[in-house]
């Protein structure tokens, strides 16, 4: 860990930071002053994910314009939401872990106040807000996060791998959505980082059996690799999966890949009385065949709003007892000035990368 900051300090600190559509610069600004709930983590990776380019590449997506009603901070942002660090400097309140320890923290944050959050539901408030998009984000050198909400990482987990914890929460959570995970026979709609990671926990879930499928030869390759019993191209997927499940088709679908069109495929291919769950995203409409879904009493349900103490610490220790293998999927490290080419590394088409991780620190590099 670098050198401890004096508390209200007025050192600064590097951050990329999204000024607009492909303006993302590397900007120095002022360390995070914490509240007195919070920590001043000192960021050892962050990972670059499809929201991350998404907003460089058509932004503003989420980024707020304006000042976020429960942030305040509009662009300039910094990004980055799949953060570990060390805690430079703990709460002033007492909260959360002392100084030194390796956390997650949190990224997803309610008002506190409203129906949903009083039930522990903060990414369904109206005014939730995510740290990398409408707060500032992991990103640069430092950031400040709720000291109670920051979730230890074990001693063992290396600190790249532990970086994993925010999208292998994501999986963690979109198996929650599943009504019956034992025994289900389960279709992983593209083999991306998310979908490795839901095919891993669909695996500890006790799935029965688990297809997956992408266009990319090496990701199909990783997807049998972590787990999947079968990897299809999606030419013969539909022969492969009648074939697989007795011709009654999957039980769950998840779709991870976000590319239109795919989750009207998603909900066509489960079988009548299954469950699609819907994880990635893009910013289009998307019909689907509602006489189909109806007549099948099918499910449609949508995951993303992870929870610190739900999804994340399952997450966390998934990866720490190894139930996760998340190393096959960290496949390119940069450091922080390097950013703008981690995005385009994203950005290339012919790019088979998964995960690009970033470390403003010399010494995790």
């Amino acid at each position: 860990m670098g050198a401890k900051l004096a508390r209200n300090t007025s050192r600064t600190m590097r951050a990329a930071r999204w000024h607009g559509r492909r303006d993302v610069r590397l900007d120095e600004v002022q360390v995070p002053s914490p509240r007195a709930d919070q920590a001043l983590i000192e960021i050892e990776w962050c990972g670059i994910c499809g929201t991350d380019l998404e907003e460089y590449t058509d932004g503003p997506v989420t980024i707020p314009e304006v000042a976020h009603s429960l942030t305040g901070r509009r662009a300039p942002i910094t990004l980055g939401h799949e953060i570990v660090g060390r805690v430079a400097e703990s709460a002033r309140d007492g909260s959360g872990p002392p100084e030194g320890a390796r956390v997650i923290p949190d990224v997803v944050l309610g008002c506190g106040e409203c129906w949903w959050c009083r039930r522990h539901e903060e990414g369904l408030c109206a005014r939730h807000a995510v740290v990398g998009l409408h707060a500032d984000g992991g990103l640069a050198e430092y950031v400040a996060s709720t000291a109670a909400t920051c979730v230890p990482v074990p001693d063992g987990l290396d600190a790249d791998v532990a970086a994993l914890a925010e999208p292998t929460s994501v999986a963690v959570r979109a198996l929650r959505k599943v009504p019956y995970p034992v025994g289900s026979n389960v279709l992983v709609v593209g083999a991306g980082t998310i979908g490795l990671l839901v095919i891993q926990v669909a695996r500890n879930s006790g799935a029965g059996t688990v297809v997956a499928v992408d266009t990319k030869p090496r990701r199909r390759d990783l997807a049998l690799a972590l787990g999947a019993d079968f990897a299809s191209e999606p030419d013969g997927l539909e022969k492969l999966l009648s074939e697989a499940t007795g011709g009654v088709g999957p039980d769950v679908v998840i779709e991870c890949s976000g590319v239109p069109g795919l989750a009207r495929q998603a909900i066509r291919m489960t079988r009548r009385g299954g469950t699609a769950v819907l994880v990635g995203i893009h910013g289009k409409e998307e019909p689907f065949d509602l006489l189909d879904t109806v007549l099948g009493e099918k499910r449609i349900v949508g995951s993303a709003a992870h929870l610190w103490d739900e999804d994340v610490a399952t997450a966390v220790d998934l990866l720490a007892r190894g139930r996760i293998d998340g190393r096959p999927l960290l496949t390119t490290h940069l450091p922080l000035e390097r950013v703008v080419e981690g995005i385009g590394i994203l950005e290339d088409p012919a790019s088979d990368v998964l995960k690009v991780l970033v470390t403003p620190s010399p010494s995790a590099r």
